[in-house]
């Protein structure tokens, strides 16, 4: 998990402007899936589309982790979960557009900090994203029978955040930084599910953010935006899912399509 971490965070901090990243996700969310959908309505009949089946709601509670200026454990995944993280929790509404796509809202609350020779600091954040996700089991075995899935996942969204940069110098006066209004915010990252239960998923995460802002940590860089990853667990509730046909099996498969 410790290198799945690394390379998902090196590819969110690719330089890639806002506006770039924009025209990606509003893509993916409108085009991605009408082609999906066309190419699913020629294997099955097609139903009528129902707003009230298929939502789900997910909690979950995982660690937050700050890269940027004030850090030493970038390179660390060890020491960065033990001396440069905080509690993060937040709730995901789902919504399954087919069995490839989903849509969400996603809400997440949580702490960040992080320290070098100089100074430390600490910062609480609050963030919201529309995200889309590629159910990677169910494009490349589309007649599956499964209860475990992988997907990537990309997001777009808004932030704020409350900061405080203490220095070890005791005659420098401590720095207090108030984003005031949202700020820009890129999710990339990776996820698995496994079904419990038609009703019940057990859910795990690790997602990057690229941030529109340089000083989270109450410092500022030229070169480089900061960036903040969040690791969890969670619990989804499926509501008024959609009644699935299976075959008839001997075996309970690992993989089964809820």
């Amino acid at each position: 998990m410790g290198d799945l971490h690394k390379i998902g965070l090196k590819a969110v901090r690719y330089k890639v402007s806002p506006g770039a990243c924009t025209i990606i996700f509003l893509l993916l969310i409108f085009v991605f899936p009408i082609t999906t959908n066309a190419q699913y309505s020629k294997r099955i009949k097609p139903k009528k589309f129902e707003w009230t089946r298929n939502w789900g709601v997910n909690l979950n509670m995982g660690t937050t982790s700050f890269f940027g200026d004030v850090s030493l454990y970038d390179d660390d995944y060890a020491d960065k979960l033990k001396k440069e993280s905080s509690v993060g929790y937040g709730i995901i509404i789902s919504r399954r557009i087919n069995p490839l796509i989903n849509l969400e809202l996603q809400f997440l609350k949580g702490g960040l900090k992080g320290k070098n020779s100089k100074s430390k600091f600490e910062a609480e954040i609050f963030e919201y994203t529309f995200n889309i996700t590629l159910n990677v089991v169910n494009l490349l075995l589309p007649d599956n029978h499964g209860h475990f899935f992988l997907y990537p996942k990309m997001g777009l969204g808004q932030f704020r955040f409350s900061s405080r940069l203490t220095y070890k110098d005791p005659e420098k006066n401590d720095r207090i930084v108030d984003t005031g209004v949202p700020e820009f915010v890129f999710l990339l990252g990776a996820g698995a599910y496994y079904a419990i239960s038609p009703s019940f998923n057990f859910t795990t995460e690790i997602n990057g953010r690229m941030t529109n802002n340089d000083q989270i940590d109450g410092t500022k860089n030229k070169k480089d935006k900061d960036y903040y990853s969040y690791m969890s667990i969670g619990i989804t509730y499926n509501i008024n899912n959609a009644k699935q046909q299976y075959r008839t099996i001997k075996r309970t498969p690992l993989i089964r399509k809820y």
